[in-house]
């Protein structure tokens, strides 16, 4: 039996990164990602294989004033707020050109949510009540089986499972206050896994799905980044092709894995939201192609963040 040395994770450096039309908490907290934790003022998780621990950095948060030349692209043309966010980067290093892209920094969000804000009140009211949240760009492995994991499940028991998975067969990555640190596993580290061996917390019936869908990547030699290439329909489609994923989970692993921005995940919260604010019981798919024709998916995930967050509309 192989014995695990433990160690402490390696400290590696802290970026900064100033940033507007961003919060970092309603962001992180929005059904998008299931690794990262509060603690206390700190923000703890995982970007790919470095241990992350993000805080909103008090010095210059009580110092904010109204600035015209932007960081950021999307604070361009009006006066805005400027956000500073530490990032302490532990084990494997990580660039700040891969940061702005986990967290969308790079993108025009003030112009987006003005013209949604202008499609209908309850996007208006969405986009006020969510402002600050960004789509997150994750690797496409996590999330095609992190959404495997989402099916007819709770975001709670998704982390559980996700965590469980990790502790399992991921690689180990040291040890951070007490606690033992995994990333995520690879294809090569789920391959020779059984479906028995799969059975962690709280996935039942779906390590079914994770054990068939590992198995076709590897006996079909299926490489994940093909998907980049396809059309929006087209990768739906070819996602669709694992064992487990239907449009809903293949929306998520489009939206949050391929930063297709035509997805629109139809889930129980936004089935509520379609029902109740405009009226549609049925025909989702049909309504949302015709009606939310402009940023779908990032027009989805104010929606889906303002119905679980209000609860009572």
């Amino acid at each position: 039996m192989c014995t695990v040395v433990r160690f402490p994770i390696p400290y590696l450096s802290e970026i900064t990164i100033e940033s507007c039309h961003f919060d970092l908490e309603k962001t992180l907290f929005s059904g998008q990602a299931f690794r990262w934790k509060r603690v206390g003022d700190e923000y703890r998780g995982y970007i790919d294989e470095t241990f992350v621990v993000a805080y909103e950095k008090e010095n210059e948060k009580s110092n904010e004033k109204s600035i015209y030349t932007p960081i950021d692209s999307d604070c361009s043309n009006e006066v805005t707020v400027s956000r500073y966010y530490g990032f302490k980067l532990y084990g494997t290093p990580l660039s700040e050109d891969r940061i702005r892209t986990y967290f969308d920094l790079d993108r025009d969000y003030g112009s987006i949510l003005e013209a949604l804000s202008r499609k209908d009140e309850h996007l208006s009211a969405a986009v006020e009540f969510g402002r600050g949240l960004h789509i997150m760009k994750q690797p496409e492995f996590e999330m095609l089986i992190t959404f495997i994991l989402s099916s007819n499940n709770n975001i709670p028991k998704i982390a559980m499972t996700v965590e469980a998975l990790c502790e399992k067969f991921g690689r180990y990555l040291g040890e951070f206050e007490g606690q033992s640190l995994y990333g995520f596993p690879s294809v090569s580290d789920l391959k020779n896994a059984s479906e028995d061996d799969l059975r962690v917390r709280a996935i039942g019936y779906r390590a079914k799905s994770v054990y068939e869908t590992v198995q076709a990547i590897v006996h079909g030699q299926i490489d994940l980044s093909a998907a980049y290439s396809l059309s929006h329909e087209e990768r739906i489609k070819w996602l669709e092709q694992f064992y487990g994923v239907g449009l809903k989970v293949a929306s998520c692993i489009a939206l949050f894995g391929y930063a297709d921005e035509m997805a629109f995940p139809v889930d129980t919260w936004v089935k509520k939201v379609l029902a109740q604010l405009y009226g549609v019981e049925k025909g989702h798919e049909a309504f949302v192609k015709q009606y939310f024709n402009e940023h779908p998916g990032i027009a989805q995930q104010y929606l889906f963040y303002y119905i679980r967050e209000i609860k009572n509309i």
